[in-house]
C-alpha cells in the first residue's frame, strides 16, 4: 500500500536542499549588484550537461559566478522589451508612442 500522494517526498526538493547544505552561498563583489538588494529568489532551469559547461567557462571568463552569468544574461531580456533608440526616431500621437527604427510601439 502506497502512502497518500500528499505524504509522498519531494524528491526534487530534498535533492537541492541536500545540495545547498554544502553550499557556500556567496554573491562575488565584482558583480555589480545593488547594494542591499541581495539575490534571494531561485530560479530551477534544466539544461544540458554541455550547456551548463559552456555557461561556467563563459562565466570564469568574466570572472563572475555561474549565477550572476546566468542572471545578467537573462536580465537583457529588457532589450526586448523596451526600445533603446533615440527619442527623435519616435512617432508620437497622444494615442500611441512608436518608434520609427524598429516598429515597437511603446505606449
Amino acid at each position: 500500500m502506497s502512502p497518500p500522494e500528499d505524504e509522498l517526498p519531494n524528491n526534487l526538493r530534498a535533492a537541492v536542499d541536500k545540495v545547498m547544505e554544502q553550499e557556500t552561498l556567496v554573491r562575488k563583489p565584482s558583480t555589480g549588484s545593488v547594494p542591499g538588494m541581495p539575490a534571494t529568489k531561485q530560479v530551477l532551469i534544466r539544461a544540458t550537461d554541455k550547456d551548463k559547461d559552456l555557461w561556467q567557462r563563459a562565466a570564469e571568463h568574466k570572472g563572475v559566478s555561474l549565477s550572476e552569468f546566468v542572471r545578467t544574461a537573462c536580465n537583457e531580456a529588457s532589450s526586448f522589451l523596451e526600445c533603446q533608440h533615440p527619442r527623435e526616431y519616435r512617432r508620437t500621437y497622444s494615442w500611441s508612442d512608436t518608434c520609427t527604427l524598429c516598429g515597437k510601439r511603446l505606449k
